[in-house]
């Protein structure tokens, strides 16, 4: 399969280096440079693997190979940034499966009916708690 996927921040490296280890060809961007130091070095050493852009730019997002890709995953620390590049992946480039990350859990259903899978860490992370809390 092939995915990009938008941040390289602690959940985005998660993602990547997983779908990575299972065989999947994974392109990266982030805004900073440096993020992409948490990926593996192997994977960091790849040619055309890792892309510093916000992800917003269609010309920047078809460098990284949008156009080709079987899943689009949009998981910056910024919610307008994640909504805009996913909806672009989405409605502009036709990726089949797209994912968002949606700090705000009042969005998600708002993205889901735009046919955006949305995550809400906000939404996930509070249930944890409370089921810890009450087993």
């Amino acid at each position: 399969m092939n995915v990009v996927v938008m941040g390289c921040g602690r959940i985005g490296t998660q993602i990547v280096t997983a779908l990575w280890k299972d065989g999947h060809h994974v392109t990266v961007l982030d805004s900073v440079q440096e993020s992409f130091l948490t990926l593996p070095k192997e994977l960091r050493e790849m040619e055309d693997t890792t892309f510093i852009s916000d992800g917003i730019l269609e010309e920047e997002l078809i460098e990284a190979g949008i156009q080709d890709a079987d899943v689009f995953v949009a998981v910056s620390n910024r919610d307008n940034r994640n909504a805009l590049a996913a909806q672009k992946a989405k409605h502009i480039f036709n990726v089949p499966k797209v994912v968002c990350r949606v700090g705000d859990p009042d969005r998600q259903e708002m993205y889901t009916r735009l046919g955006i899978a949305a995550v809400s860490p906000t939404k996930v992370t509070s249930a944890l708690i409370l089921e810890a809390v009450f087993p």
